[in-house]
């Protein structure tokens, strides 16, 4: 191992990050959850498209609960991309994940920068910039649209002018940009910031640093979100308010995944796959009682995962600004402890029983998930029909979930029938009728269950209806749903055409 890692440098190890991500970019396409499509990628074509509703699920008038600035970022993809003539939704997206992907990239650069600030052995950056380049989820996740990772960059740049010796105001200004940046992607951020500041504050030689780092960042907040959110909506801390808003009522927090206060400790033990997890565990707290900057580092970070834990809506995905820290932590602290009780043989055998596992079981999970399409019968069921070309309307029938579907793929808007309930399908016929909307020629059914009814009451409606293709979700998405079918669904979609 010593041996391996003394061959590799920083260069080496972000070629390996990008050569899995360049994997993930290419074949892991779709999106990984709702919000990194619906809140990111419709929405910016629906303000490409100068739509006077924008915002799915918001009524007019409404204020959007999230910064403009990361849709406002792939505004400017989607515009490049239509400016050379590229309007396929796949080549948006290819396009999207190629950005992503090589931003990413500043994580291992970052992470390992850091590593070298907090520890004096050089392997430590080196194994950590290793973990930020391979570990299983981060290729897959690095690709997607997702504020929990796009602002992990940014936040750790910001951590990194933080550290510097002897710290100039040039180096807090720095420091406060790519803090600001990193919270207007995701606002849940701020603690790092917030508690890096609070350590200067009550620091009899540092505290005029906190002052700069604030007023900095207030005065960048303003200079991008604030003025974004005040053209937009007349007020520059309109999103803010409306989010903090949102996330106070208990109705709206009720309506997503909750959990016990302990639920991101399992995430974590299940993240880093049980047994290597312990060690990271173990070095993380080690490095509480550690040098100034390493305390620091400690107890921002803790505070961002304390206030998830605390908070009742538990998506996974939340916790993704932790893992650098975490990781970067726990190898640092771990390196101390073994190198301070190596003479115990159980902890060098349980040590390197742990790392072999991981690296085995890192190794299958990262092969497997970077080549993933997740929500592959959501966007391939668009793509069919889009590429069909004679598309005039279609009929979706889903009672499995409300908003499976990603209209973003057809790349022309049609006001599709959607039928959700029994009583819509009931009254399918008279909607028909009506004829407020153009007539379909196509049908979805969406998931398997009692398909076969389903069929003869669409065939009921549409006798002429006849069987076209089935497209199925990829194997993630189906062991999702084999492995919590209350929360994930079915999601295999039966194309239907009416002759």
């Amino acid at each position: 191992m010593t041996t391996y890692l003394n061959s590799l440098n920083l260069k080496k190890i972000i070629l390996i990050g990008l050569l899995f991500r360049i994997i993930a970019i290419i074949f892991s396409k779709g999106y990984a959850f709702s919000d990194d499509h619906f809140e990111v990628i419709e929405i910016t074509q629906n303000l490409l498209d100068k739509l006077d509703s924008p915002f799915p699920n918001f009524p007019k008038g409404t204020i959007y609960l999230f910064s403009l600035i990361y849709p406002g970022v792939h505004y400017v993809i989607f515009a490049i991309c239509e400016f050379f003539g590229m309007y396929n939704p796949e080549v948006k997206m290819f396009m999207v994940r190629l950005v992503h992907g090589l931003f990413s990239l500043l994580t291992i650069y970052y992470g390992y920068k850091i590593t070298e600030c907090l520890s004096n052995r050089l392997n430590d950056a080196k194994i950590v910039a290793l973990l930020l380049a391979v570990f299983w989820v981060f290729p897959f996740l690095s690709v997607r649209s997702l504020r929990e990772l796009a602002c992990v960059p940014p936040l750790l740049i910001g951590c990194f002018y933080a550290l510097e010796n002897n710290i100039s105001t040039k180096q807090i200004l720095w420091s406060a940009w790519w803090f600001t940046i990193a919270f207007v992607f995701r606002y849940q951020i701020i603690f790092i910031p917030f508690v890096i500041g609070l350590f200067w504050l009550f620091s009899k030689v540092n505290w005029q640093k906190a002052i700069i780092l604030g007023l900095a960042m207030g005065v960048f907040f303003m200079l991008t979100q604030g003025v974004l959110d005040y053209l937009y909506w007349g007020n520059p801390f309109a999103s803010i308010l409306a989010y903090a808003d949102y996330n106070s009522v208990e109705a709206n927090i009720a309506s997503y995944p909750n959990g016990p206060w302990h639920r991101y400790i399992g995430t974590m033990a299940g993240l880093f796959l049980a047994f290597p997890f312990f060690l990271l565990f173990a070095g993380y707290f080690k490095t509480a009682t550690q040098s100034h900057n390493r305390t620091i580092m400690f107890y921002a970070s803790l505070l961002f995962f304390i206030f998830h834990s605390y908070y009742a809506n538990k998506q996974e995905r939340f916790i993704m600004p932790f893992l650098p820290f975490f990781i970067i932590l726990g190898i640092i602290g771990f390196r101390d402890l073994y190198e301070q009780h190596q003479e115990k043989k159980w902890l060098r055998g349980f040590t390197k029983f742990a790392i072999i596992w991981f690296i085995i079981l890192n190794t299958v999970l990262l092969c497997i998930l970077s080549v993933t399409y997740t929500k592959r019968s959501r966007v391939e069921s668009m793509n069919y029909l889009r590429e069909r070309g004679d598309m005039t309307n279609f009929v979706v029938q889903n009672y499995e979930s409300s908003q499976p579907e990603a209209p973003f793929y057809l790349q022309k808007r049609y006001d599709y029938y959607t039928i959700d309930t029994h009583e819509k399908m009931a009254d399918l016929p008279n909607q028909l009728k009506l004829g407020i909307k153009i007539k379909p020629n196509y049908v979805i059914l969406v998931g398997n269950t009692d398909i076969e009814k389903r069929k003869v009451e669409m065939k009921a409606v549409f006798p002429t209806m006849e069987y076209e293709v089935n497209i199925k979700p990829s194997f993630v998405d189906n062991l999702a749903y084999l492995m919590n079918p209350s929360h994930n669904h079915n999601e295999t979609f039966y194309i239907f055409q009416i002759r």
